[in-house]
């Protein structure tokens, strides 16, 4: 446990003023902002009953979540994956990383964790970032009806389980991107296999089993499926984590 713990220091020592840190905050403030300023530029009626002000909440925190999930947190866990690892691919750091005293099997998941805890800080990011967006709408679009506190339970619980869809995710992305030297063939697979998602992530049948379509299918209407999704995100987590340490233990980085 102190080996592992010294690997993490050293992985947020080496963290510090990167782009993967920043776009913890740089990301989730894209998703907000973009959509925060589409509604911004649409047209709604002048006046709209206060009692709407929680449905109009619901509607803008869905839509942004979606967009979230869909898009920018497949390409987030790909490009932080990938980034974590470039650390030690630059310079070949790996083989000097790999003769030190402690176990092989300590920088895999320094790595694993180093990445959690980012999509974590992102998550977080979320969670004060969209209340804010709503903030600038009652101000500048009033007509969009936002009124009331943002429902801060709900989406807490929300950004939880969007979390807990990525861990599959995640580990996977360490397992490309420490298996493969190349910045461009670790982001690759992530982009199109996020691609990839636009189309499986509609599928009743194959979105919930697909990891990149993961984060998107806890959204769904159907409330048993967020529970499935969960239990097999983290059961698969866990598989996918074992199996890169094996191969990590037998095999070279890069």
């Amino acid at each position: 446990m102190s080996a592992l713990a010294g690997a993490l220091w050293a992985e947020q020592l080496k963290l510090r003023g990167t782009l993967a840190l920043w776009m913890c905050l740089v990301a989730p403030a894209l998703v907000v902002g973009v959509y925060v300023l589409q509604i911004i530029f649409s047209t709604f009626p002048a006046r709209l009953d206060p009692a709407d002000g929680a449905k109009a909440w619901q509607a803008f925190m869905q839509a942004t979540l979606v967009l979230w999930a869909f898009l920018m947190l497949p390409l987030l866990v790909t490009l932080q994956a990938a980034l974590l690892a470039g650390l030690e691919h630059q310079g070949q750091q790996w083989k000097h990383l790999l003769a030190l005293a402690p176990p092989r099997h300590v920088h895999y998941l320094a790595k694993l964790i180093a990445l959690l805890a980012m999509l974590g800080l992102s998550q977080l990011a979320m969670f004060a970032l969209v209340p804010l967006g709503g903030a600038v709408l009652m101000l500048a679009k009033p007509g969009f009806g936002l009124a009331g506190a943002p429902p801060w339970t709900t989406l807490g619980a929300t950004l939880a389980a969007i979390f807990g869809a990525t861990v599959l995710l995640a580990a996977l992305h360490t397992w490309i991107a420490i298996r493969w030297r190349s910045f461009a063939v670790a982001v690759g697979i992530g982009m199109g296999a996020t691609v990839m998602g636009f189309l499986v992530g509609q599928s009743a049948r194959f979105g919930p089993w697909y990891p990149w379509s993961l984060p998107l299918q806890v959204l769904a209407d159907d409330a048993s499926v967020a529970p499935r999704v969960l239990a097999y995100s983290l059961a698969g987590g866990v598989a996918a984590t074992l199996a890169g340490l094996a191969w990590f233990r037998r095999s070279e980085p890069g």
